[in-house]
């Protein structure tokens, strides 16, 4: 397996664009100067930049000045964005490890916030709509920003905007994987790794809404509660082995392994599978170490990641896929606005109810990527301008 399975990883789809206008329509301002939270260059935390005042400290991200953003081309939108969600891929961006999006960039996935201003052939969306926005290649983390009009779904006013940042890249990748993908059925079960993270927490509610559904989910030991109140029924924690542990409480496998790890984890979820089960590769979080990317490490993983034989397949019955949510939204729009719209609506019903772990300030942004990059959160972090 190459370094392709990094395009396995749930990240977003389409292009943030920010080119001149051609027509000259207002929107309010505010401050003259907008901020954003940029990646300057590969590397550690000190390569977080907030795009403010100025501060020579480490700990307090280095800034440096940038004008508004466009006003919005005739299929555009701006937004002034209320709050953004970190992913964990956020650190493969920062530590080179995206095929997509390389530094220097600015950082986020997904954001929400407010329309204040429209191009003219806009007629889905009008200025004072809330929205939640898809930032394909990375450009939430701005107090403004001008995305295409396909880039933002309106969502009811009373929803938080913390709930609305949150739910994007997540859930709609939990929905694609767990039911299109991995075809989860009444009375099937499902191993999920992380299960405290945010496709995790996403994965084990939709995958409860299936009747009669066994969840195993891996977690440290302090998060158990929490995702046991989330649905799982087996937590097992770090330092267990989990084919073990699974095979332990269902000896025939399970129908379905959600795997963000890759190298030698792949192996082992394939093994789990019981006959007609499915393995779907998510990312390669195993890659990813310290602060700092680890060469050797990404190596490593990379050859430890099997290659899967197709007489393997035939004889045990098995399935292998990978998933990309980007390359989902470039080649089917349509059935990823379906997603993104069924996925509104069943949190809209309280069906769903995505967890916010964390509230922090853009100026926060080195202890705001710290809470996901040291395994600290449970649900979404969330960052405000």
């Amino acid at each position: 397996m190459d370094l392709a399975v990094l395009t396995s990883l749930p990240d977003t789809a389409g292009v943030l664009q920010v080119r001149q206008p051609k027509q000259q329509q207002q929107y309010p301002r505010g401050a003259v100067m907008v901020k954003k939270v940029v990646v300057k260059a590969v590397g550690g935390f000190e390569q977080l930049q907030l795009t403010a005042r100025a501060s020579p400290c480490f700990r307090c991200p280095q800034v440096e000045k940038d004008g508004p953003p466009p006003e919005p081309l005739p299929d555009q939108v701006t937004v002034e964005v209320k709050a953004c969600a970190l992913n964990f891929y956020d650190i493969y961006i920062r530590q080179g490890l995206s095929p997509d999006t390389q530094p220097p960039c600015t950082l986020g996935l997904e954001c929400a916030g407010v329309v204040v201003a429209v191009g003219e052939e806009v007629d889905t969306v009008k200025p004072g709509d809330h929205v939640a926005v898809h930032c394909p290649k990375g450009g939430a983390c701005a107090e403004m920003i001008t995305v295409g009009v396909d880039s933002v779904l309106v969502v009811p006013p009373e929803m938080s905007f913390d709930v609305a940042a949150s739910f994007t890249v997540t859930y709609l990748t939990a929905y694609f994987t767990v039911f299109h993908m991995g075809g989860l059925r009444e009375g099937g079960s499902v191993l999920i790794h992380s299960a405290a993270g945010g496709v995790g927490w996403a994965a084990t509610q939709l995958a409860k809404t299936v009747p009669q559904v066994t969840v195993f989910g891996t977690a440290s030991q302090h998060k158990h509660q929490a995702i046991k109140d989330n649905g799982v029924d087996f937590p097992i924690h770090y330092d267990q082995d989990y084919e073990t542990e699974v095979l332990k409480q269902r000896p025939q496998g399970v129908s379905l392994v959600l795997d963000n790890l890759s190298g030698t984890d792949f192996t082992k979820s394939q093994n789990l599978l019981e006959p007609l089960g499915k393995v779907v590769l998510i990312g390669a979080r195993s890659m990813v170490g310290k602060e700092q990317r680890n060469l050797w490490q990404v190596f490593k993983v990379w050859w430890d990641t099997k290659n899967v034989t197709p007489y393997s397949l035939v004889m045990n019955n098995h399935s292998i896929a990978g998933f990309n949510l980007n390359e989902l939204r470039n080649k089917d729009p349509a059935n990823f606005n379906r997603g993104w719209k069924k996925i509104l609506e069943m949190i809209t019903a309280k069906k769903l109810q995505p967890r916010i772990d964390s509230v922090w300030k853009f100026e926060n942004i080195i202890e705001a990527s710290k809470q996901i990059s040291e395994r600290k959160n449970i649900g979404k972090v969330i960052i405000k301008p």
